[in-house]
């Protein structure tokens, strides 16, 4: 077996919580690092989730932590490739929920960050949470 305990960070971007608007994970800093993977995770819902009430996965970027993007380009990410909003998946259904989402960036901004948009009114909410994985450490242990 290989050591990725000491190599790897995780984040937590995006607390566990009971989710009725839209959230942005908090930034994270590639510095030091060859890899971030993010990964959304989405629990039952209590809405009737359709194309009017939706919620979307998006990654954005940022050179300096405050300005930010969505990730647009294939290129840039490993998974699923980000629509012209940085959209990398949509939950419009009960049968998609209870899922994890998750996107690597390999683009060249220093910071990255997950949202969930939430379209339509949601009145009971669904449980989401997020972390960031952080790989390929230039230097080891990591902290």
């Amino acid at each position: 077996m290989r050591d990725i305990h000491n190599g790897l960070r995780v984040i937590q971007t995006l607390d566990p919580k009971l989710t009725t608007e839209t959230r942005h994970g908090a930034p994270v800093d590639g510095k030091g690092f060859e890899a971030v993977e993010h990964i959304i995770e989405i629990g039952a819902t209590a809405e009737e989730l359709s194309e009017e009430l939706s919620i979307a996965c998006v990654l954005g970027a940022s050179d300096d932590g405050s300005s930010w993007l969505p990730v647009e380009e294939a290129h840039e990410v490993l998974g699923a490739a980000p629509d012209e909003g940085g959209i990398f998946a949509r939950i419009e259904s009960a049968k998609d929920d209870l899922c994890i989402c998750r996107i690597g960036y390999v683009g060249p901004a220093r910071y990255t960050r997950v949202s969930v948009e939430l379209t339509g009114t949601h009145e009971e909410g669904t449980p989401v949470s997020a972390i960031a994985l952080l790989g390929f450490a230039h230097l080891k242990p990591v902290a």
